[in-house]
């Protein structure tokens, strides 16, 4: 009784994590899983697949209807981010725990370094006046600045290699591959960072799912762990919608960048002890 409690208590902080940041939570609960709980890597990885699932399922019809989400931008970044991921679950299965987390350790915090330079830098949430659009430019409501905000993505192909690093990392490390997205949208092809967390929570549900195919097939799923963390995630990801429209652009960076280097030094002290 009192591990479920600690459980969906977990999954309430990683739902509203995951639905602030755009990153599904993974990063933050497989090292809850690994350090407070116990559990084998596999399966904190497995877990955080499935609990990823769950947030971008609670959280994609909100954002649908804030017109936060870049569906065209979404549609090729996903399909080269869920190939990678399904042969990253391949891969994962063949290394041992340590191994996978001193990589998640590593992967963080080479992101959070960026993210930590990136945010002393004022946001470009403007609608990218020199810029030519393109097929991808779409705009959103802004209730902050009260106006409709226009943006063009750019950079698309450099995205989309930072896609296919995503989508290994998803397989692998049960992270949703957020951790990379959001910040290969928003600092490579320069879009609102709000759009960036909501086309991320969109996508990484397709990405997990793939990433769990092989985890499912090799039996590191388990049914009382991912109920109760399902439970915990959706609840947390509801209350963070709730909220999401009183944190502004500058506040988020921040606590992304905060957020990545404290998960990455605990993942790198766990693998390496």
């Amino acid at each position: 009784m009192v591990e479920t409690i600690l459980l969906i208590s977990a999954g309430f902080v990683t739902g509203i994590i995951g639905a602030l940041l755009g990153i599904g939570g993974g990063s933050l609960l497989v090292p809850i899983l690994v350090i407070f709980f116990h559990y084998p890597m596999h399966t904190a990885v497995a877990a955080g697949l499935v609990t990823i699932i769950a947030t971008s399922i609670s959280t994609a019809n909100v954002n649908f209807l804030k017109g936060t989400i870049n569906l065209r931008l979404s549609m090729l970044l996903e399909f080269i981010t869920v190939i990678f991921a399904i042969l990253g679950g391949i891969v994962a299965n063949k290394l041992n725990d340590s191994f996978l987390k001193v990589m998640f350790g590593v992967i963080l915090s080479i992101v959070a370094f960026l993210y930590i330079k990136e945010s002393i830098k004022p946001l470009n949430n403007n609608c990218n006046g020199n810029i030519k659009h393109n097929r991808y430019t779409d705009r959103y409501y802004d209730p902050d600045k009260g106006e409709d905000i226009i943006y063009t993505p750019v950079n698309i192909f450099f995205s989309s290699g930072v896609s296919a690093l995503a989508g290994l990392a998803s397989g692998m490390l049960g992270i949703g591959g957020g951790v990379f997205q959001v910040p290969a949208m928003n600092l490579i092809s320069k879009m609102p960072l709000k759009v960036s967390i909501a086309t991320s929570n969109y996508m990484i549900g397709l990405t997990a799912a793939g990433g769990s195919i092989p985890y499912i097939t090799h039996g590191k799923i388990l049914p009382f762990l991912s109920i109760n963390m399902i439970i915990g995630v959706i609840f947390g990801s509801k209350f963070a919608n709730n909220k999401f429209h009183k944190i502004t652009d500058k506040k988020l960076k921040i606590v992304f960048a905060m957020f990545l280097l404290f998960v990455s030094l605990q993942m790198l002290y766990n693998g390496l002890k």
